[in-house]
């Protein structure tokens, strides 16, 4: 997992080259007024959702995990609040679809740790690593995820 601003969003090129750099070129086309949608850079590799979406208690919230897409996740309007849980410590709700690309664990309040999402900055979840969005207290925000193929991954 990485977390940190945008402005250093080129220190990760090395980990993911053809995702960050298409990210850095795209981004400045994506604002709050950016409909929701999808659009793609590489077919079935890398592509970017826009969501609009209504933050919601963590309470209420599981986490989630890929296997074949890292996501990187940034805030162009709201803030919100992502978790992050190791799920090797929580119990499965939903095992793997591999069609979707997901499974759901039971979010554990002493082991999920909540990171503040904000206009600026961005947080990356790699294939496995369990996090859960969307979380706050019923604020609008506007949400960019990128969804990088692990073929693209570096390590």
């Amino acid at each position: 997992m990485i977390y940190d601003t945008l402005e250093n969003l080129s220190r990760y090129s090395g980990i993911a080259p053809e995702a960050v750099n298409a990210l850095l070129k795209t981004l400045p086309e994506f604002s709050a007024d950016a409909p929701a949608g999808k659009t793609v850079l590489i077919e079935d590799k890398l592509f970017i959702l826009v969501q609009h979406n209504v933050t919601r208690n963590s309470c209420d919230g599981k986490i989630e995990t890929h296997a074949d897409f890292a996501d990187l996740q940034m805030l162009v309007k709201g803030d919100e609040l992502i978790g992050y849980a190791d799920v090797s410590e929580l119990e499965t709700l939903e095992p793997y679809n591999k069609e979707g690309d997901y499974a759901f664990y039971a979010q554990c309040t002493g082991k999920t740790v909540l990171l503040p999402l904000k206009p600026g900055n961005f947080a990356i979840f790699f294939p496995g690593e369990g996090h859960m969005p969307g979380c706050g207290n019923g604020t609008e925000v506007v949400k960019i995820v990128v969804k990088i193929h692990k073929s693209l991954l570096t390590f």
